[in-house]
């Protein structure tokens, strides 16, 4: 399966869990910020368009930093699943063991970097060299 170690893995999963931490905090702030700090007031009561442009700027703004975060949320949830399963570390493509320098840089890394490369190819023709 995997060449993870013990040690490893505990590291691995603690790094999964603190970053959970953080985007929980920062989704629940941002939500918090759209709904609190009064964008919609912002938006309602703009007195011209450049105040209704800069208010729609930052809901949109809040909006995709929280959907980002949401995203990468998914992202841990399923390497924990991954964790569980014992599968984690494994390449969802080859099956060859992710190494460990490439999960720790990247935690919820699917692919060892040669299939990520050629993933991110097969999705992206035109960015060939």
């Amino acid at each position: 399966m995997t060449t993870l170690t013990h040690t490893e893995r505990e590291h691995l999963t603690s790094t999964l869990d603190q970053r959970e931490q953080v985007l929980r905090d920062e989704i629940r702030a941002g939500l918090t910020r759209m709904r609190v700090e009064g964008y919609e007031d912002l938006l309602s009561g703009a007195s011209d368009a450049g105040d209704e442009s800069l208010a729609s700027l930052i809901t949109d703004i809040t909006n995709a930093e929280v959907v980002r975060d949401a995203t990468e949320l998914k992202d841990i949830f399923a390497a924990k699943a991954r964790l569980a399963a014992s599968n984690y570390g494994v390449c969802i493509d080859c099956g060859a063991p992710i190494p460990y320098a490439r999960l720790v840089a990247y935690p919820t890394a699917k692919r060892c970097l040669a299939c990520q490369q050629a993933h991110e190819e097969k999705r992206n023709p035109a960015r060939r060299g």
